[in-house]
């Protein structure tokens, strides 16, 4: 069984809240993370994934349309099986 990958947000208070990542999709020349809190299954967020000096940075899609695109992508991994 392999283990998840889990990362460790700031949200914009300061508080450290820490994800674990469901899926990294690439849509459209872009990388996204779909991330669920940890210990709360129900909810997931989507991030971008932005390269920047080597390191990944992790930003809060807001865009509806973009939003839908991504979750369109990760439920067609489900039609496909």
């Amino acid at each position: 069984m392999t283990e998840s990958k889990k990362v460790k947000l700031v949200d914009d208070n300061g508080q450290v809240e820490e994800f674990e990542v469901v899926e990294i999709i690439e849509l459209d020349e872009n990388k996204y993370a779909l991330l669920a809190p940890l210990g709360d299954e129900d909810d997931a967020y989507v991030y971008r994934l932005i390269e920047t000096e080597g390191q990944e940075e992790y930003v809060p899609v807001e865009d509806d349309d973009e939003f839908e695109r991504v979750m369109e992508e990760y439920e067609s991994f489900f039609d496909e099986e």
